[in-house]
């Protein structure tokens, strides 16, 4: 099946792209024992994958509103968490109602660097509470009392919910997807990851996810089994969390909400950038 009419996403030429750089991912377990295999994946493969991230950075790049910049300074917290911006409205501050990414008023226009930050808001609010940082909640319209006297689970909804609001859109949802799994690593592991960890972690599967809303879209090929799509995605998602890692992050233990929020941006711009300049 061509790529024409074959997908129910955005459209464009760049997620074309995108759609037939995974369609050419092979499926095929590798068979290993080249010497060269990385994760279980050859030459060929890893070339593939690295073929798909380029085309996935550059539709995400072209249609983020901010270009994949970080915007200097960051965002405030404000643009970031549904309840500071109640807050803020509460205290005369103004704003916009709605807390969602969805997209611009123009209908194209997706919000990927700052969907990072917004992510990244929330799982500040997981370190506040693990560790007992009463000032960073209130920052995000949350209150460490109150969170203390829930179970941890609807802790990690209240920290959602708060930071994120309602799932209103494909891209909201994919937002949470990737976010609840690192605020739920905070708040109910025995000992947390590091935040340099959890902001990589974070900004990779904000990517995977959001990529995921387009490929996702595809109609099923009749060439390739349900199995196959769901063994490809799986190796996508290692493959993207693999060439993020590296990405250097100064300490994040002494950040505030603000540094860690602008920081999740920097790293996000970093990755799409790094991503789009693969040598295949």
């Amino acid at each position: 099946m061509g790529t024409s009419g074959a997908y129910g996403g955005s459209g464009s030429s760049d997620w074309a792209s995108a759609h037939d750089a995974f369609d050419a991912l092979s499926s095929s377990a590798s068979p290993g024992g080249d010497g060269q295999s990385v994760d279980g994946l050859d030459i060929a493969q890893q070339q593939s994958l690295d073929a798909v991230l380029q085309a996935l950075a550059t539709a995400l790049r072209r249609e983020d509103a901010d270009h994949g910049r970080a915007p200097l300074g960051g965002y405030p917290i404000t643009a970031l968490s549904v309840a500071a911006r109640a807050a803020s409205r509460g205290a005369g501050g103004g704003g916009a109602g709605g807390g969602g990414l969805g997209r611009s008023s123009g209908g194209s226009t997706r919000q990927v660097v700052r969907g990072a930050s917004r992510g990244a808001a929330a799982v500040s609010g997981a370190y506040a509470l693990r560790n007992g940082d009463a000032a960073q909640l209130r920052e995000l319209g949350l209150d460490l009392d109150e969170l203390r006297s829930l179970p941890p689970r609807t802790q990690i909804a209240r920290i959602l919910q708060a930071v994120l609001g309602d799932a209103g859109h494909p891209d909201d949802a994919a937002l949470r997807r990737a976010t609840v799994q690192h605020v739920k690593e905070i708040v109910l592991s025995p000992q947390a990851p590091s935040p340099e960890d959890g902001l990589r972690g974070l900004v990779a599967q904000w990517i995977y996810e959001l990529s995921l809303v387009e490929l996702a879209s595809q109609k099923a090929r009749d060439t390739i089994s349900a199995k196959d799509v769901v063994r490809k995605q799986e190796w996508l998602r290692g493959w993207l969390k693999r060439r993020v890692r590296g990405i250097p992050i100064p300490d994040a233990k002494r950040m505030t909400i603000k540094e860690f929020t602008t920081t999740a941006a920097q790293v996000t711009e970093e990755a799409l950038r790094m991503l789009r300049a693969t040598r295949l």
